[in-house]
């Protein structure tokens, strides 16, 4: 009687409620598999990773000099991607002592010496 039942059954599409529970399910499951699987996995790139970010966010770089330089080298009209790798250089190469690099501190003397140390 049971197997007549399911024959008889129309085929009703799923209410938004039966849906939404359906697709948490799904997520939950996938959640579950990603946290089982990767229970063995190497984590030393993500040790790196995460070495190099905390590197970057305790370097002293001198934001308002990178700006400013950028500024001038927009004002000056010099090209786009020069002056944006000029600004990525400026915000992360850094020596170990977390001075800026001294090419990049030339860079940054303007041009009428108001800059320049003796």
């Amino acid at each position: 009687m049971a197997t007549a039942n399911k024959r008889n059954r129309k085929k009703e599409p799923l209410s938004p409620g039966e849906r939404r529970r359906l697709r948490q399910l799904v997520v939950c499951l996938l959640l579950f598999g990603v946290v089982f699987l990767g229970r063995g996995v190497d984590l030393g790139p993500v040790s790196r990773l995460s070495s190099a970010v905390r590197d970057l966010v305790q370097s002293d770089t001198d934001f308002q000099a990178v700006f400013a330089q950028m500024g001038e080298a927009i004002s000056r009209g010099e090209p786009a991607a020069e002056t944006f790798q000029g600004f990525w250089q400026g915000m992360f190469s850094q020596d170990e002592d977390g001075e800026r690099a001294p090419e990049e501190a030339e860079e940054g003397s303007g041009e009428d010496g108001a800059e320049q140390s003796t």
